[in-house]
């Protein structure tokens, strides 16, 4: 984060009055995204609508407000953000934060071998978010009922094809094709019965430092949440592992560990779940589809896939084939 000179008015909407506020730092984010530091020793984390596009973040103040009146359990609630504050005029919210924590990418970059400890709440808090009754909630809010993040038909039009992003969209596109039988069933078997994050990125993932801190995991950035199925949630997560292998190619001891995590973590979520085996099977399908989306946004952000977006490729679409583990080392 970097020191910042904040917009004292918009601070002020939002109840942060000058006589409130002791320090303001921006976070590393694409929108303005601020810590503020209160004088009672608490911090908010602000954030304003993303003047890039055309949406602002609206739909997660919405999201957080649905998540406030579902009956979650109390380890689900922590792993929540609580709304403190909305501003009108000036769309922006008002977050409660966990200051001293780490986010999973920062821990698997000093330690590929994330503590079980960490695994095993992660997996407790996502049993108890997708088992929390969501009915009244869907009634309210239809709309926000998801698909699979896969393509039932992959042909394109010619202006698709002409458009396509990057100088390896064709190597991209041959891929998707292959799998369009696989994406189909994908489509047939989601179950959108319970509310997902559906963006669970190693970076919206925060563990505390303090090991007796009250939250034990912290799940931010909820403007893609909905009505969906939990197997995508863990499944998208199994992929961030190994994605984190995939980047260290070529180590063993990295693609070890990165099955160690996946198997740590799922372990967890089935003993606490009790999820059956069809349902592990889609699990590991969505781990090589979070594998494929890591490819997709290579070739949109770099031009290119890299190597580390091949190698996406391949064990992505090896792990939709044949979803086991095991094909992240053939």
């Amino acid at each position: 984060m970097e020191e910042f000179q904040p917009d004292r008015t918009a601070l002020a909407m939002l109840g942060f009055t000058e006589d409130r506020v002791v320090r303001v730092e921006r976070c590393a984010s694409r929108r303005v995204v601020l810590m503020v530091e209160l004088a009672d020793g608490s911090a908010c984390l602000v954030k304003f609508p993303d003047t890039d596009t055309e949406l602002d973040n609206d739909y997660e103040r919405v999201v957080l407000g649905m998540l406030e009146d579902l009956e979650l359990s109390p380890r689900a609630r922590q792993a929540v953000p609580r709304l403190v504050a909305c501003g009108s005029g000036t769309r922006a919210i008002a977050l409660d934060v966990i200051k001293d924590c780490d986010s999973l990418r920062e821990l698997t970059q000093r330690d590929p071998e994330v503590d079980v400890r960490h695994l095993v709440n992660l997996a407790a808090a996502l049993v108890d978010l997708h088992q929390a009754p969501v009915q009244d909630a869907y009634r309210k809010f239809p709309e926000w009922l998801l698909h699979p993040p896969v393509p039932m038909s992959t042909q394109l039009t010619p202006y698709e094809y002409a458009h396509g992003a990057g100088l390896d969209f064709d190597i991209y596109l041959r891929v998707m094709q292959e799998l369009e039988a696989h994406f189909r069933e994908l489509h047939e078997q989601w179950r959108p019965d319970t509310i997902v994050h559906y963006d669970l990125r190693d970076d919206n993932i925060l563990f505390p430092r303090e090991p007796s801190a009250d939250c034990v995991v912290r799940l931010i950035d909820w403007e893609l949440a909905g009505f969906g199925d939990p197997c995508y949630d863990v499944g998208y997560l199994v992929g961030q592992f190994l994605v984190e292998s995939v980047r260290r190619h070529g180590d063993a001891e990295a693609l070890s560990t990165a099955r160690r995590n996946a198997r740590t973590f799922l372990s967890a979520y089935r003993t606490l779940s009790g999820i059956t085996g069809d349902m592990e099977l889609r699990v590991l399908r969505y781990a090589g589809v979070s594998l494929l989306l890591q490819a997709a946004m290579r070739l949109q952000q770099l031009g290119m896939l890299t190597q580390v977006g091949h190698l996406c490729l391949l064990y992505g679409k090896r792990l939709i084939a044949d979803p086991t583990l095991k094909v992240i080392m053939k």
